[in-house]
C-alpha cells in the first residue's frame, strides 16, 4: 500500500510540474541550512576522536563547594594536580598541564593577527595527535609552535623555523616548530602552542594552586577506574589540606576524553565545548527558515486543493478510508521532502565550494550516521509540512465534493493566511536590514580613513641601520614621507603606565614608539601643541603626544592647559606633553579608545611607514623598495605590506558576510514563493468572479488592479512594521561599536524598494495570468 501511495504521489508531482518545482525548490533552498546545523551537531560528538589513545586519555575536572554548600563544576584544575599525578602514581603513563590565553595578537613587524593560544608541555605532544611537520616542540621561554595555516598567513610559506613573532606585552617569540594539518575537530583550538615555561614566567597563577588550566592524563593499559578515582581522592585531600581558600573545598573527578564534548555537565571555564543550549541555538535560524518553507508548502498545497477535491471524493466513494487518504497526502509531502533533500544536498556542496568560513564544519567522520540523520530529518519535515493539508483534504465529505459545494472557506482562515504573508515579509526584510547594517559597519571599519590615514601607505620592516635606509627611501621619486613606528595602528599596542604625580597610582595606557613622519603619514589631528620634534638621535625623547583620554585619566585639564606639563611613564621616566591628539580609534572599533602615549623611541622602531605622493603600481613599487632594503639587509627576508589592503582584510570578514548574504537571499526567495502561494490561492478561489467580470466587459488591467490591491496592502502593512523594526535592530547593532557610521537608512530603503518591486512584479505576473483566462472555461458549469 505504501508503495502505491508513493507511485500516485510521483505521478501527481509529474503532472503538476510547476507546482512541484516551487515546492521542491522552496524546501530545497531551506534544507541546506538545516543540514549544515546537523553536521555541526554530529561534529560536536566527534571532537578529539583522532587522537592515538582516546580510550586511555582522561581530563581531570573540579567540583568547588563554597561555605554555603553550593557546588560549582569547573573544567580546570590547579597546576599541582598534574605534578602529583606525574610523580606519585605508577598507573599514570603521562600527565600534562594545558593553559589557555585569550586576546593574543602577534605580529611579524607588519601584519598583526589575532590568534588562539595554548600553553603546552612537551608531554602534550606524546598524548595527543598533534604531530609536527617541521622543527621541534617548544620548551624554552618565549618559544612556540605554529599551525601550518597560520604560518602561511604570517609568512606566505611554512619554512618559518627560527623566525620570530612579537607580542605587545610578552615580547618576541621564536618559532621552533610547525604543526601538521590534522583531520578532525578538537577542543584544543589553537593557532599557536606556546611553551609552558612562558606561562610560568608571565602568569602568577602558575605558581599558585588556583584553577588556572587543564589537567590531562594518559593511564597505562588495564588501569581500573577505581584506582584513578582513589588517586584523585588522595590528591583532593592533600590540596584541601594546604588550604587553597578557607571558604572553598575542591573535589577532583575524572572525565573520559570522549565525554568532553558536548558538555552535559555545565562546566565553567570550558571554552570551545558546545553545551546543550549551544546545540539548540544551532538550529534556531535553520529551523526558522525551514518553517517558512513549510508554511509555503501548506499555502501552495491548499491553494490548489480545490482542483484535488474531486480526486478525494472519487477515492472515498471507491471505498478509501480517511486514514488512507491522509496517508496518501503525507506520502506525497514526504516524497517532496526527499527530493528537496537531494536538491538541498546539491546546494550544500555548492556552498562548500564557494563559502569558506573558519567556524563552519562541512564534513564529519561518520557519514552513515550523517545520512541517517539527513533522511530522518527529511521525513520529519515532509510529515510536518503535509499534516495540515492531509487533515483538511482527507476530511472532505464525498457527497459535498461531487455536488460541488466545497468552498474556498473550507481551506482555513483567510486572515491567518494573509497574516502569514505579512509575517514572512517582515521577518525577511528585518533580516536583510540587519545584514545591510552589518555590512555597512564592517565596510566602514575596513575602509575608514577618518580616524587615521590608510591610503597610499606601504609598510616595510625596519633594519638595524634604519636611518640610512630611511634616507634612501625618501629619495625615491614616488615617496612623499617616511615615518617610523613600533607597530602599525589596527593591532594591539604595547601597554604602559602613566600618572601626573609620583604619589598617584598608574593608569593603564597604550604605547607607540613613533616619529614625526609617522604622525604626518597618519594625518592625526593635533588639537593642542605640536607634532613630535624632528629627531634623529638614538635615545628616547623627553616629549610625547597624548590623546584626550590620557588627559582625562591623569587630570591634566583641557588640551591647551596640558601642553608643557609633565607625566611619569612607567613609574620612572618623566616626560613632557608636547601635543594633544584628537580622540581616534587606533585599535578596536567596538571599544572606546584607551589613554594613548606616542613617544620618539628608536629602540622600539620596527616598521617604516611609507606614504607615496599618488597611487603607484604596487608590484613595481615593492620591487624598488626591496632593492633598496636588500642593500642594508641582504640575507634577511624582505617584508612589504599594502596598509590599506591589510586593514581591509583585518576588519572585513568577507566569507562570513557572503554566508550571511546567502542566508538573506534564501529567506527572501522563500518569502516570494509564499507570496506566489497566496496569489495562486486568491486567484483560484476568485476564478469565476474573474470570468463574470470579463463577460461584463472588465479589461485585463482593471481585473489586475482589483486582484492586486489586497496584496499591495499587505506589502505596505509589512513595510510599516519592518522599516521601524529594521531601523531599531540596526541602531542597536551599530551601538555595539564605539566608532560607527550610524544606521544606513538609505541602504535599508533601497533594499526595501527592491523587495517591494520584486513582490509587486510577482503579484502582477500571477494576476495577469489569471485575468487572461478565457471566461468560457471558468463559467461553463454556470
Amino acid at each position: 500500500m505504501i508503495k502505491n501511495y508513493f507511485k500516485i504521489a510521483w505521478r501527481n508531482l509529474w503532472k503538476h510540474k510547476l507546482f512541484s518545482f516551487i515546492n521542491i525548490m522552496s524546501l530545497g533552498l531551506a534544507i541546506p541550512f538545516a543540514l549544515l546545523a546537523l553536521i555541526q551537531v554530529i561534529n560536536v560528538y566527534e571532537y578529539d576522536s583522532f587522537h592515538p589513545y582516546t580510550d586511555r586519555t582522561y581530563r581531570v575536572i573540579t567540583d568547588v563547594t563554597d561555605a554555603n554548600g553550593s557546588k560549582t563544576k569547573y573544567a580546570t584544575t590547579p597546576f599541582a594536580v598534574s605534578d602529583k599525578l606525574k610523580t606519585d602514581y605508577p598507573f599514570v603513563e603521562k600527565a600534562t598541564y594545558v593553559a589557555r590565553d585569550f586576546g593574543w595578537e602577534l605580529n611579524n613587524k607588519l601584519k598583526t593577527i589575532r590568534v588562539n593560544t595554548l600553553y603546552v608541555e612537551p608531554a602534550f605532544f606524546g598524548i595527543f595527535g598533534f604531530p609536527l611537520e617541521k622543527g621541534t616542540v617548544p620548551t624554552l621561554p618565549n618559544t612556540l609552535a605554529i599551525t601550518h595555516e597560520m604560518a602561511e598567513i604570517f609568512f606566505g610559506d611554512t619554512d618559518v623555523i627560527g623566525k620570530t613573532l612579537t607580542h605587545p606585552d610578552y615580547g618576541t617569540f621564536t618559532i621552533t616548530g610547525v604543526l601538521k594539518p590534522y583531520m578532525g575537530s578538537t577542543h584544543f583550538k589553537s593557532d599557536v602552542m606556546v611553551s609552558m615555561e612562558t606561562f610560568k614566567h608571565f602568569s602568577k597563577a602558575a605558581s599558585t594552586k588556583e584553577l588556572s588550566g587543564f589537567t590531562y592524563v594518559l593511564v597505562k593499559p588495564g588501569t581500573k577506574a577505581s584506582s584513578f578515582d582513589a588517586a584523585l581522592n588522595s590528591i583532593t585531600a592533600a590540596i584541601n589540606g594546604d588550604a587553597i581558600k578557607a571558604t572553598q573545598t575542591l573535589h577532583f573527578r575524572q572525565q573520559t576524553l570522549s565525554s568532553i564534548s558536548p558538555d552535559f555537565q555545565g562546566l565553567r571555564d570550558n571554552p570551545y565545548i558546545e553545551s546543550l543550549t549551544d546545540l539548540s541555538v544551532n538550529f534556531v535560524i535553520a529551523l526558522g527558515i525551514i518553517l517558512l518553507a513549510v508554511f509555503n508548502y501548506i499555502n501552495l498545497t491548499l491553494a490548489r486543493s480545490l482542483s484535488r477535491a474531486k480526486e478525494v471524493g472519487i477515492r472515498k466513494v471507491s471505498g478509501a478510508l480517511r486514514y488512507q487518504v491522509f496517508g496518501q497526502f503525507i506520502c506525497e509531502a514526504i516524497l517532496i521532502a526527499i527530493l528537496s533533500l537531494l536538491t538541498g544536498f546539491f546546494i550544500l556542496q555548492l556552498m562548500k565550494e564557494f563559502i569558506h568560513v573558519r567556524w563552519v564544519i562541512w564534513e564529519v567522520k561518520h557519514n552513515v550516521v550523517l545520512w541517517s540523520c539527513f533522511i530522518l530529518f527529511a521525513v520529519f519535515v515532509g510529515a510536518l509540512a503535509g499534516v495540515i493539508p492531509a487533515k483538511i483534504l482527507s476530511g472532505f465529505q464525498p457527497i459535498k465534493v461531487l455536488k460541488g459545494t466545497i468552498s474556498p472557506a473550507s481551506f482555513g482562515k483567510i486572515g491567518f493566511r494573509k497574516g502569514l504573508v505579512v509575517l514572512q515579509f517582515v521577518v525577511t526584510a528585518c533580516f536583510i536590514f540587519l545584514m545591510a547594517n552589518m555590512y555597512s559597519q564592517l565596510n566602514y571599519m575596513a575602509t575608514d580613513n577618518t580616524n587615521f590615514n590608510r591610503k597610499n601607505i606601504y609598510n616595510i620592516s625596519a633594519v638595524n641601520n634604519y636611518a640610512l635606509l630611511k634616507n634612501d627611501i625618501e629619495k625615491h621619486k614616488d615617496v612623499a614621507t617616511v615615518g617610523m613606528v613600533s607597530t602599525a595602528f589596527g593591532g594591539t599596542a604595547a601597554s604602559c603606565g602613566i600618572k601626573n604625580d609620583q604619589q598617584n597610582d598608574n593608569v593603564a595606557a597604550s604605547y607607540y614608539a613613533a616619529d614625526a613622519g609617522f604622525i604626518s603619514n597618519m594625518n592625526l589631528q593635533i588639537i593642542a601643541g605640536k607634532n613630535l620634534p624632528q629627531n634623529t638621535g638614538d635615545s628616547a625623547s623627553a616629549f610625547v603626544l597624548v590623546n584626550e583620554e590620557a588627559l582625562f585619566a591623569t587630570g591634566l585639564g583641557k588640551p591647551q592647559e596640558a601642553i608643557g606639563k609633565q607625566i611619569i611613564l612607567n613609574d620612572t621616566k618623566p616626560v613632557i606633553v608636547y601635543g594633544v591628539l584628537k580622540s581616534f580609534c587606533y585599535y578596536m572599533y567596538q571599544f572606546a579608545p584607551q589613554p594613548l602615549v606616542i613617544q620618539y623611541n628608536p629602540a622600539q622602531f620596527h616598521v617604516l611607514s611609507i606614504k607615496t605622493k599618488t597611487a603607484v603600481n604596487e608590484k613595481d613599487f615593492k620591487a624598488d623598495m626591496g632593492a633598496i632594503w636588500k642593500k642594508y639587509s641582504p640575507y634577511a627576508d624582505f617584508a612589504f605590506a599594502n596598509y590599506e589592503k591589510d586593514l581591509y582584510e583585518r576588519y572585513y570578514p568577507g566569507a562570513d558576510m557572503k554566508f550571511m548574504g546567502m542566508v538573506g537571499f534564501i529567506v527572501f526567495i522563500i518569502a516570494i514563493m509564499g507570496l506566489i502561494g497566496m496569489v495562486t490561492y486568491n486567484t483560484e478561489k476568485r476564478i469565476k468572479e474573474i470570468g463574470i467580470r470579463k463577460v461584463m466587459g472588465a479589461s485585463v488591467a482593471a481585473i489586475v488592479r482589483q486582484l492586486s490591491a489586497g496584496f499591495v496592502k499587505l506589502i505596505v502593512i509589512a513595510a510599516a512594521i519592518c522599516i521601524p523594526l529594521g531601523y531599531l535592530s540596526g541602531y542597536f547593532f551599530v551601538k555595539l561599536f564605539a566608532f560607527n557610521n550610524g544606521v544606513n537608512l538609505p541602504l535599508m530603503l533601497l533594499l526595501f524598494a527592491g523587495i517591494f518591486l520584486v513582490a509587486l512584479l510577482t503579484i502582477v505576473i500571477k494576476t495577469i495570468k489569471a485575468a487572461s483566462v478565457n471566461p468560457v472555461n471558468s463559467l461553463r458549469t454556470e
